[in-house]
């Protein structure tokens, strides 16, 4: 068993990715157990880095960074949306055709899951809940911050169908849930992205990712973007500052030849010593 020994920490997502790219290749057999990359700033790239891997993803090929990023959160489609009622509707009316579109969309999408999520009672969109949740918490003297959990609880259950322990204990970190049970039954595949939980610091707001397993080259960037993404407008509306991305990945996997591997570092070499030159 080869678990990862440390924590990756980096400032943007470009560099926290390579980084993790990196430790990853280089160990046996190319995968990890137990990887953690901490983003500090998850809204930011280094354009050279971002340069590299849309050029990998075009000649293996895959799917583009903004392809994978916009199936966690359709960036554009929300800066055109009025509100996040209004996102929801029209994600939900496209979605469909999404399906129809693209192969990999057919068992779903990870935005789908996480604002019609489907559950005994219907459809539960969580994107919603959580500003909801965040906006009360942050209306009250003492806003909770977070608490212990497991993905077992069906995110449906509102707080009028919840016992007296359970509603008291309710605060704005609860998850968003992607895995569904009973719906989600192949071995393989969708989804990796196990679940998202949010936790409040004062004014900033964080965000942990579980994934079961981590594709770092054939998703990897586009998973972090959409995440940062993700966090960056949940904290548009709640006024609130985005903090740290933290991602968890019970097993990450370098899934690229090593010299492909090469040439991204050499390209982010080349665009450090390039700044560094012009700065002197």
């Amino acid at each position: 068993m080869t678990l990862a020994r440390k924590m990756i920490h980096g400032m943007t997502i470009s560099d926290s990715w390579l980084e993790t790219v990196n430790v990853v290749n280089s160990a046996p057999g190319r995968h990890l157990y137990h990887l953690v990359t901490c983003i500090d700033d998850p809204l930011t790239e280094d354009p050279d880095i971002r340069a590299a891997i849309d050029e990998l993803s075009q000649e293996l090929p895959q799917a583009s960074v903004e392809t994978v990023a916009n199936t966690i959160f359709p960036i554009q489609l929300a800066r055109s949306s009025r509100d996040p009622a209004h996102l929801t509707q029209r994600y939900r009316n496209m979605y469909p055709t999404l399906q129809r579109l693209h192969r990999n969309n057919q068992r779903g999408t990870y935005f789908s899951r996480i604002i019609s999520h489907p559950s005994s009672k219907g459809e539960h969109d969580q994107l919603a809940q959580t500003i909801s949740r965040l906006n009360t918490e942050l209306s009250t003297p003492g806003p909770k911050s977070a608490r212990y959990e497991m993905n077992i609880s069906d995110p449906h259950a509102s707080s009028d169908e919840a016992g007296p322990d359970e509603t008291q204990h309710r605060d704005a970190s609860s998850p968003i849930h992607v895995y569904a049970p009973g719906v989600d039954n192949s071995p393989m595949g969708f989804p990796c992205l196990s679940f998202c939980s949010f936790q409040l610091e004062r004014n900033v707001l964080h965000l942990v990712a579980h994934y079961r397993r981590q594709h770092l080259i054939e998703r990897g960037y586009g998973n972090y973007l959409g995440l940062g993404r993700l966090l960056g407008y949940i904290c548009d509306m709640t006024d609130l500052q985005p903090g740290q991305l933290m991602i968890v990945a019970g097993v990450g996997a370098v899934d690229s030849p090593k010299y492909r591997i090469a040439q991204l570092n050499a390209r982010a070499s080349e665009s450090a010593l390039l700044v560094s030159e012009t700065g002197s």
